[in-house]
């Protein structure tokens, strides 16, 4: 695994509580969490979402707002520390090169 690959992995693993607690701010709990994904993986999803959107946006948004800000993070993160020569070393640290 080169540095680079060594480097998102380790952002992904390290921001594991950061992704439960602004899960925790969204959804409150998990039976939100678990009626989000249910909402957006039904068979007829399109129409689910189209009706439901009309009822309630914020239940609606839920779960894309918690992807786009997981992601957002990682990716935020990166560009502020993946400059540096800081990856090499990190990466030898957990024992990934």
């Amino acid at each position: 695994m080169n540095p680079q690959n060594a480097q998102w992995l380790l952002l992904v693993l390290v921001n594991i509580p950061v992704y439960l607690g602004l899960g925790r701010i969204i959804f409150s709990d998990w039976d939100g969490f678990i009626e989000a994904l249910r909402l957006w993986t039904s068979a007829d999803w399109w129409l689910t979402l189209e009706k439901q959107w009309r009822l309630d946006r914020w239940s609606t948004a839920k779960l894309p707002v918690f992807v786009l800000a997981c992601v957002a993070l990682v990716v935020l993160e990166h560009l502020m520390f993946g400059r540096g020569k800081v990856v090499r070393p990190a990466a030898q640290l957990v024992g990934l090169l």
